[in-house]
């Protein structure tokens, strides 16, 4: 039975809860009249009457309490155990149990709700034991004996308990009333799952307005009284799910908005493709608003949203038109400026005020605006001062490139030629310290000069055919020294004397090699001389001298015979500027050796006519050699 339903006097006495915290007892003396079960028909609290509860049933409720309380168990007794265990019975006076005072109050065991199954189970117990199962006040045991004891008889305590147990079952799941039916239809009848109710819990968070982080005590107050509240039968589970849900509320809720967002947003883009007949680049929020502004999707969004998504459609179309404006101006700004190339006449000196007489006529000239036209022309202008300008750069660069090419070209030949005459002045010393045989070879010698310390035979700046050619021209050089040697040996050793001397086989130094060879081998220079070369030398030596023989011996004929002649006419040939050069001359000249090449040059020349020189008929040596150390 519930507790409201019971007289004033009665609730003094039941153990209660509050309001925010039904699991704790409260006495009731400390309820005022605007607590919630408080009895308003009842203005004043009648007071405690004479009838009290007896000191066993004081003791055995302390004794339970504690016991309670140490277990730390959910306080609902098992009917069974306390039949079997024979809890001592509570005796009340007839009077207090037919009158329904404040003493005849069985004790009551202050019960926590507990889960669904638990309560199965006390339903079950209680079939067992044959205690039926009513939303009304259950009846005490009958007493018949009740008047003769003077109204007091034994009342079983487990009968009480058991009508009180099933009166808390039913506040803590919230219903007031268990079906009267027969236990089969209880034993059908299960109830919401656990996950239902915890579903219809989160639910009840929800339509109660619960915020994010919200606290249990403030939020509390809301859903005591909701059916779904105490669906859950414990109130660390009731806590726990309510701490789980503010916790994941914030997310859910920005789940959710951004799921409002995104559906608005889409909404808003299917408007804008309905209306985009309506759009073009001159359209802006107003002016879409007007026409657009009942539409539910244009309400559903921000304006700053809607005034975004509408300038991704305007921006576009301009930007179209921008660019194909400014096509149309390149184009008319490219044809103005083809027609002033056309113009032979202008150049980077030309004037605008001059040409554009000569350019009205022209449709280029007109497609162009008023203001654009001398921007062109000196647009033009500049690009002709430019290319000149580029033009120059470019030939003024080549010039430079060319400049210092040359410089580096004749630089580097100059180092190189530096470093080769130093290359080549250093292998010919070489040469000159190490070959001194005209007659060495090239093979040879070039291990010879390869194992020079200095290493002057491996310079870089040498070829190897660099390397051969100069000692070929050592070679050469040697050879023509002993060639100059050996023909001063020859001069020195067969002189006219000599020559004129014959041996017993009529041999003489100029017509025998070996007549000659047994007079020079004696000489140092004859064996520096190579010998293939020898005999060649003696035999044009030999005939030179021949030659000069024979010319002297002529000459001294004509001498003799011509005398006269000569000695009479040599005066008038020399007045009348002919060549005063004789046979005797000639053959004086010979003698000279190289003088005699010289002279032959200056005897033909007219100006040594007029050189002064004693006449006596024929021209003494000294004379020669007078006309010839003048000239």
């Amino acid at each position: 039975m519930k507790e409201h339903n019971l007289p004033c006097w009665v609730r003094t006495k039941l153990p209660l809860a509050l309001p925010n915290h039904p699991s704790t007892p409260i006495s009731p003396d400390v309820l005022m009249p605007h607590h919630p079960y408080f009895d308003r028909s009842q203005s004043t609290v009648n007071p405690i009457s004479s009838w009290q509860i007896p000191s066993e049933v004081a003791e055995l409720r302390k004794k339970q309490d504690s016991d309670a309380s140490k277990e730390h168990a959910v306080p609902v007794l098992n009917v069974d155990v306390v039949a079997e265990k024979g809890s001592a019975p509570v005796s009340l006076s007839a009077p207090a149990v037919s009158t329904g005072g404040r003493d005849a109050i069985p004790l009551r065991t202050p019960v926590v709700p507990g889960s669904s199954s638990a309560l199965d189970l006390i339903k079950k117990k209680l079939q067992e034991s044959g205690v039926p199962s009513s939303s009304s006040p259950v009846p005490v045991m009958p007493v018949p004996a009740a008047q003769e004891l003077n109204g007091s008889r034994a009342v079983d305590v487990k009968g009480l308990q058991s009508e009180n147990s099933k009166d808390q079952l039913k506040d803590a799941n919230g219903d007031g009333n268990i079906s009267d039916s027969s236990s089969d239809s209880e034993d059908t009848d299960s109830g919401p799952s656990k996950e239902e109710c915890i579903k219809q819990f989160k639910e009840m968070l929800k339509e109660r307005g619960v915020a994010p982080f919200s606290k249990w005590e403030k939020e509390l107050p809301k859903l005591l009284f909701d059916p779904r509240f105490k669906a859950i039968p414990t109130h660390s589970a009731r806590r726990s799910l309510f701490e789980h849900y503010v916790k994941t509320r914030a997310e859910e809720e920005r789940k959710e908005k951004r799921a409002a967002q995104k559906a608005a947003i889409e909404g808003f883009k299917q408007l804008l493709d309905e209306a985009s007949e309506d759009i073009d680049l001159n359209t802006n929020y107003q002016t879409f608003k007007r026409k657009w502004g009942s539409d539910p999707r244009f309400e559903a969004l921000d304006r700053k949203d809607k005034e975004l998504l509408l300038n991704e459609r305007v921006l576009p179309l301009k930007k179209a038109a921008e660019e194909k404006a400014q096509a149309e101006r390149a184009a008319a700004a490219s044809e103005f400026k083809s027609m002033l190339k056309e113009k032979g006449d202008i150049n980077v000196n030309s004037r605008w005020s001059r040409v554009k007489d000569n350019l009205r006529d022209d449709p280029r000239y007109k497609a162009v605006k008023h203001d654009d036209r001398e921007v062109l022309f000196n647009e033009y202008i500049s690009e002709l001062r430019a290319i000149e300008e580029k033009a120059e750069r470019k030939e003024k660069a080549k010039r430079e490139e060319e400049h210092s090419i040359y410089h580096f070209e004749k630089k580097t030949v100059a180092r190189m030629l530096k470093f080769l005459k130093e290359a080549i002045a250093s292998f010919q010393a070489l040469l000159v310290e190490t070959i001194k045989d005209p007659q060495a070879s090239w093979t040879e010698s070039k291990h010879k000069l390869e194992k020079d310390p200095q290493g002057r035979a491996g310079n870089p700046d040498l070829d190897p055919s660099d390397t051969e050619k100069l000692f070929r021209e050592h070679i050469k050089m040697l050879i023509e020294r002993c060639a100059q040697d050996f023909r001063a040996l020859l001069a020195e050793v067969i002189t006219p004397d000599a020559a004129a001397q014959e041996t017993e086989e009529g041999k003489t130094v100029l017509n025998s090699w070996s007549t000659a060879k047994r007079l020079l081998k004696s000489d140092p220079r004859y064996n520096k001389m190579p010998r293939k070369e020898r005999e060649a030398v003696w035999r044009r030596y030999a005939e030179d001298m021949l030659r000069k023989q024979k010319s002297a011996s002529d000459q001294g004929e004509e001498k003799h015979t011509d005398s006269k002649g000569r000695s009479s006419g040599d005066l008038g040939r020399y007045s009348s500027g002919t060549p005063c050069i004789t046979d005797c001359m000639m053959a004086e000249l010979e003698k000279l050796g190289q003088k005699y090449r010289v002279a032959l040059k200056i005897a033909k020349d007219p100006r040594f006519e007029r050189l002064p020189c004693v006449h006596k008929g024929t021209y003494s040596d000294d004379c020669i050699v007078e006309r010839v150390t003048h000239a």
